[in-house]
């Protein structure tokens, strides 16, 4: 009887040992899933606020301008400090086609004041693209577009 009672308290541990490491795996997987999730957000988080702070800067320059070119130069001067050396984010670069500098020739309507629009884009590619069927982009990258107006400070005198 002795036997057959020890036999028993052996089968039971066994299988205890076998469910822990069956729900050891169980939890591996799915810390796995959440870990590649949180680098793929914090990847996109510093991405959407390296663009943010570089569209910002690249407007708020842009307005301290007295002409079109000009601001132009001056926001593309702004951007380059936000040059970057990380293999995840881009640098961000100024749509050019989305740049708008209105200055009204001196002559705004009322209520209204020159002001300048900077737009600028920027490519992220996240460190785990897909996963249990989720795709971010097109090869794994994420575009960014962010567009800040600021008035013109320095406006051209035109003269009649």
């Amino acid at each position: 009887m002795s036997l057959d009672r020890h036999t028993q308290l052996a089968k039971r541990t066994r299988s205890a040992h076998g469910s822990n490491l069956a729900e050891l795996g169980a939890i591996i997987a799915i810390m796995t899933v959440i870990v590649l999730f949180c680098i793929n957000a914090a990847v996109v988080f510093m991405a959407g606020s390296i663009n943010d702070r570089a569209c910002r800067d690249a407007a708020r320059a842009a307005a301290q301008a007295s002409t079109s070119n000009s601001a132009q130069q001056q926001a593309t001067a702004a951007l380059k400090s936000y040059t970057s050396t990380n293999s995840f984010v881009g640098s961000p670069a100024l749509s050019s086609s989305d740049f708008v500098y209105q200055d009204f020739a001196g002559n705004p309507p009322p209520d209204t004041s020159p002001f300048v629009s900077v737009t600028t884009t920027l490519t992220a590619k996240i460190p785990a693209p897909a996963f249990w069927g989720m795709q971010f982009g097109q090869s794994g990258n994420v575009s960014m577009k962010q567009t800040y107006s600021f008035p013109i400070v320095k406006t051209q005198l035109y003269l009649n």
